[in-house]
């Protein structure tokens, strides 16, 4: 319970950290939270899901999101959800959402919380408890009880390839696909629009 209760004292730091932190650090205080509780959690590096295990299931789940963007750019009604623009979304994408976000979170929620709680409860219990706190590590002043709801799914699915994959490797290609395609995904939107914008009316 001790190691537990350790763990989680972390993770709420470094929700603080990353709320009230200078975003410039954030891609390094991710690798470097992440390594800290693996140290913490006295789990093996197959317990804490360190395996190269999952690879199809991974690029399979990055496969359907990527689909899934595709089409939703394309489509009116699902366009006006993509409305948070980025300065840099290459670099986002690439840089600061696999450091900043796909490192920490997966290596917290489905590689040591999951880990601990399937060692003493089962993968059922590490996926459902997990799910609920991934869900609630996404609430903050300003964004919507259906934002945790959304991520609480997501922790459900991310979970259930922790377990089939065995290992990391399939939850964190998809969580990166989810956040990282998005970003661009958004971009084209936006870029989209700029153009319209810009482009000179019809009309005589």
């Amino acid at each position: 319970m001790g190691v537990l209760i350790a763990v989680l004292a972390i993770i709420v730091a470094v929700r603080i950290w990353a709320r009230f932190g200078p975003g410039w650090a954030q891609p390094i205080t991710g690798p470097a939270a992440a390594a800290l509780l693996i140290a913490v959690s006295g789990l093996t590096s197959s317990q804490a899901g360190l395996r190269l295990s999952g690879l199809g299931y991974g690029l399979g789940g990055v496969a359907v999101v990527a689909i899934g963007y595709a089409v939703a750019v394309r489509v009116p009604a699902a366009r006006r959800l993509f409305r948070v623009s980025y300065p840099r979304p290459w670099f986002t994408a690439l840089v600061s959402v696999p450091l900043a976000t796909v490192v920490f979170e997966e290596v917290a929620f489905r590689g040591v919380l999951w880990g601990l709680i399937d060692r003493d409860h089962g993968p059922i219990w590490a996926t459902g408890v997990t799910a609920v706190l991934f869900g609630l590590w996404h609430l903050a002043p300003g964004r919507p009880w259906t934002d945790a709801i959304v991520t609480g799914v997501a922790g459900v699915v991310l979970g259930l390839l922790r377990a089939v994959g065995g290992g990391l490797v399939a939850p964190a290609l998809v969580h990166w696909a989810a956040d990282g395609l998005g970003v661009l995904a958004a971009a084209r939107v936006s870029r989209d629009v700029d153009q319209w914008k810009a482009a000179p009316s019809g009309g005589g």
